[in-house]
């Protein structure tokens, strides 16, 4: 007699995590019955929202791809310029860090060697962006003293 064949559908748990040293687990299913009434119970009796950050606490940087040079120009998402490296606000604010978002435009100023962040000190930023002022906004709602803990070196 054989055992029922396993469902196609049915979750499959895994412990390969990769070589590391940074991981992202994920759970591809949530078991309602279980999560709802608790969910449901704490914003009741604790008035505790459910998966809600107070802050924000983690941004996306631009990193240089290769060598920059004075005069290059950051074009797009997923151009030959930059890449995206998450990063705590924290050290984004006390190294002036320069968002990824905010970079697309920008003129370089100053050369900026392969793997290293780029700087709000590092570009020129075309003027009158809607982008720039909601970025202040932002920081005006959300910017608090930087901490102490930084990163300068950058692998």
């Amino acid at each position: 007699m054989h055992p029922k064949p396993r469902s196609a559908t049915a979750p499959r748990f895994s412990i390969e995590v990769g070589e590391g040293p940074h991981y992202v687990f994920s759970t591809p299913y949530h078991l309602c019955h279980f999560e709802v009434p608790s969910s449901v119970a704490r914003a009741v009796l604790f008035g505790d929202a459910v998966l809600a950050p107070r802050e924000p606490s983690v941004g996306v940087i631009a990193v240089a791809k290769k060598d920059l040079k004075p005069g290059d120009m950051i074009e797009e998402f997923g151009s030959f310029e930059v890449y995206g490296l998450a990063e705590n606000l924290d050290a984004i604010r006390a190294e002036r860090l320069l968002p990824i978002g905010i970079g697309l435009g920008c003129t370089l100023t100053r050369a900026v060697g392969k793997d290293q962040p780029l700087t709000f000190d590092d570009v020129q930023a075309p003027a009158g962006r809607v982008v720039d002022r909601l970025y202040q906004e932002q920081e005006a709602v959300f910017g608090t003293q930087p901490a102490a803990r930084t990163r300068k070196a950058y692998a």
